[in-house]
Parts: structure tokens; C-alpha cells; sequence
């Protein structure tokens, strides 16, 4: 069985994390929201912390049920406004597992980062 859990979660934030800088792909329209959208490559137990820069947890990516060495998916955590600004948004990403130090993660660990727009 393969499952998956993403958890927004307020506040917090880690000074381990990786900056990215990314473009929304044009300006939001009214009832739209942008959505950061994570691909996951095999990170075992691991789970993958995305904050803003000023350090709000936008969520906990907790993939379960891939087998070892298998990618755990995409992941959509849905970006807060004011994360936004001058059409670009700055989030962080961490690698943590329970007993060892947090990381930043590696191109195979997290492949992909994009903003998309949608309702």
C-alpha cells in the first residue's frame, strides 16, 4: 500500500534549511491561490519540513509506503499570501529523521520545486 501525509502546520521554521527563490508563473487572479508543488525523490523515514523565509512552516511532507529506493511522489502545500511578494515567493526545505541532524536536501532527495496557480 502506498500512502502519504502532508501536515501545514503554523510557525517554527529551522536555520538548517536551503533557500529557493521561485517565480510565480504570472500574477494570481481572484479566487486563485499558488500551490508549491514538491517532488519527492526516496527518502526512506524522512521527512521534509518547507518554511517561508521569515520562517512559517508552510508544511511536513511525511511520505510512507514507497518501497526503498522508489520515488514518494508530489506533494501541492497550498503557499500563504503573504509568502508572496514582487511575484516571487522564498521558501526553505529541510531533510530531518528522528535522532539525526536535520539537512538540506539533495537533488535526488528533493528533484523539484515549482509554483502553480489554481483555485
Amino acid at each position: 500500500m502506498l500512502g502519504w501525509f502532508v501536515l501545514p502546520a503554523p510557525g517554527g521554521g529551522s536555520a538548517w534549511a536551503q533557500e529557493r527563490i521561485l517565480a510565480l508563473p504570472r500574477p494570481l487572479q481572484p479566487a486563485e491561490i499558488a500551490w508549491l508543488v514538491v517532488e519527492i525523490g526516496p527518502i526512506g523515514r524522512r521527512e521534509v519540513t518547507v518554511s517561508t523565509a521569515a520562517g512559517e512552516i508552510i508544511g511536513v511532507i511525511s511520505p510512507f509506503g514507497p518501497r526503498a529506493g522508489l520515488q514518494a511522489g508530489v506533494y501541492p502545500l497550498p503557499l500563504p499570501a503573504e509568502a508572496i511578494v514582487d511575484g516571487h515567493v522564498v521558501v526553505r526545505l529541510t531533510i530531518s529523521r528522528e535522532g539525526a541532524p536535520p539537512h538540506d536536501p539533495t537533488t535526488e532527495e528533493v528533484p523539484s520545486v515549482t509554483v502553480r496557480i489554481g483555485p
